[in-house]
């Protein structure tokens, strides 16, 4: 059995290195990024080419390092023969490929893992499928629904608060309770997206005893994946899934059982929806109006838009499991980084402090948006600490890149422009373009919220990348993150709370390093998902 397996991967591999020779030798031949500056190859494994240093260092320290040697666009030897892949930085060229999502697209590997584990919404689509997603899904996020939201929001802070006052006062440790923070902020991140997005209470932030409740098996199965990206695995399947795409449809029963987490939040959706269908019918009838949350705006849209292509009821649903995941999971890593930049700098957490509790107790949607320095505090985190560090792109077309100045090739002549080929792969690091101190200055990596409120402290617009403040956290373009109003305001509203009332302090000894798995995660100890803190009562 092993020997006939073996002879069918090795028949499948000989004509496979042989394409892939010749798409090289055709590359170097044709393409200008034979020409790109790029790392010595002493540096890249033979198998995994530079894909595994990148790996192995700490997320984006290695594109970081490139970048200050070769400038904002190089190559690197791609895993398993691939092509060079292109590593880009520079502002011009990746505006160039978001403003082209549907010429520059996510890498197929991506979307069967994707399908399973969250649905077919907007961060599986491509083309026509997200145009029209997109279309009707705008409506829940504009700055008059994440309004609306804003006492529920407030609500979960509250109780975020309520939960770490308790488990301080049960303490009796004089130098503060030492926690997992990582475990309170992703609770309370998820009752959020419970309640703003369909309308469910999980209460995370509440202990039940006995069965294990939906909020606890979605936060679980979450916890997997996060332990699971930090080992080789997660750096060899999608290399493998790039260059075998075919795996990702073999009947294999682990390729494709659908995510937990989609089934548990799906099945969940499918009642409320139910619910909430009734009640707008009710609604109607009596002239009242829904209570708004995103999955009755979304219901409303497609009611409203029935027979002109709108959303379906699996487009919904799918949505509402990518939201749940998405959305509570990289909120949450934000403010988990940022309570860590907080705790090590205390004259900083002092400071912010003082500002939020001089405006009151009562904090409106109005009244958070009017406190400078919570707002430098969240922008300087978006900055440094972006929940998705870098993305994906492959083009689907021949093309020409514009660069916003010319960089020398390797062969020592200037490059104006990039012109590549068909099935080009793009890596763009945004943490990398966030903190670049050819741009930021000397600090630019540094966590600094004063850069925000001092006259120059932030470089021009045009030297800055096309973004919301001058970031790439969110990406741009059509395919920018969708509620990046709703992440910001909610980012906001518990990182006041928390500091208004909590006293943070870093665990000392303690040495945190920051992997993507799948997003930007703490991993201490060798256990990803870990940022140990320690916290009183102000």
């Amino acid at each position: 059995m092993l020997a006939r397996v073996a002879t069918t991967l090795l028949l499948l591999l000989i004509p496979w290195i042989g394409v892939t020779v010749l798409r090289r030798n055709r590359e170097k031949v044709n393409g200008d990024v034979a020409r790109l500056p790029g790392p010595i190859q002493s540096l890249a494994n033979w198998i995994w080419g530079h894909e595994l240093i990148v790996n192995q260092l700490q997320a984006m320290e290695m594109y970081a390092s490139w970048t200050d040697i070769f400038g904002p666009v190089f190559k690197i030897t791609g895993a398993m023969l691939h092509p060079d892949i292109v590593v880009l930085s520079d502002n011009t060229a990746v505006a160039h490929v978001f403003s082209r999502p549907y010429t520059y697209v996510k890498s197929p590997a991506f979307r069967p893992p994707v399908s399973n584990l969250m649905g077919e919404g907007l961060v599986w689509a491509e083309g026509e499928t997200h145009m029209r997603q997109r279309k009707y899904m705008a409506s829940a996020f504009t700055q008059e629904a994440v309004k609306g939201m804003a006492s529920d929001i407030s609500e979960c802070a509250e109780k975020l608060v309520g939960k770490m006052t308790n488990q301080i006062l049960s303490s009796s440790s004089k130098d503060g309770l030492k926690i997992n923070v990582v475990d309170y902020t992703s609770s309370c991140t998820l009752d959020i997206i419970g309640r703003v997005g369909f309308g469910h209470d999980f209460k995370s932030q509440t202990t039940f005893a006995g069965k294990e409740t939906d909020d606890e098996i979605i936060r679980r199965d979450w916890k997997g994946h996060v332990q699971m990206g930090t080992t080789f695995l997660a750096f060899v399947a999608p290399i493998l899934f790039r260059t075998f795409p075919f795996i990702a449809k073999l009947p294999i029963a682990q390729m494709q059982t659908q995510g937990i987490i989609k089934v548990t939040v799906q099945k969940l959706a499918k009642r409320l929806m139910d619910r909430e269908k009734a009640t707008a019918e009710f609604l109607e009838k009596r002239g009242g109006k829904d209570k708004g949350n995103i999955l009755s705006i979304l219901l409303r849209a497609s009611k409203e838009y029935i027979g002109e292509g709108g959303l379906t009821e699996k487009d919904i649903l799918d949505n509402i499991s990518t939201l749940a995941l998405v959305g509570h999971e990289t909120t949450a890593g934000c403010i988990n980084f940022t309570l860590l930049e907080l705790a090590r700098n205390p004259a900083m957490q002092r400071r912010l402090r003082e500002e939020i509790t001089n405006e009151g107790n009562n904090l409106s949607y109005d009244d958070i948006q009017k406190l400078p320095y919570l707002d430098a505090v969240i922008k300087e985190g978006l900055r440094v600490w972006p929940a998705s560090p870098q993305t994906e792109r492959i083009v689907l077309q021949d093309d020409v890149i514009p660069l916003s100045r010319p960089i020398k090739g390797a062969d020592g002549k200037m490059i104006e422009s990039i012109a590549v080929k068909e099935g080009q792969v793009f890596h763009i690091p945004m943490m990398v373009m966030n903190t670049n101190p050819n741009v930021w200055g000397p600090d630019g990596r540094a966590f600094n919220p004063d850069r925000w409120l001092t006259s120059g402290g932030v470089p021009k617009p045009s030297e800055l990348p096309h973004g919301w403040s001058g970031l790439a956290t969110f990406c741009d373009g059509p395919r920018n993150c969708i509620g990046w109003r709703l992440a910001v305001f909610e980012y906001k509203v518990i990182i006041a709370h928390l500091v208004r009332s909590i006293e943070f302090s870093s665990v000392p000894g303690t040495i945190v390093h920051r992997k993507i798995s799948p997003t930007l995660q703490p991993v201490t100890d060798g256990e990803g998902g870990l940022l140990p803190v320690q916290i009183k009562l102000v």
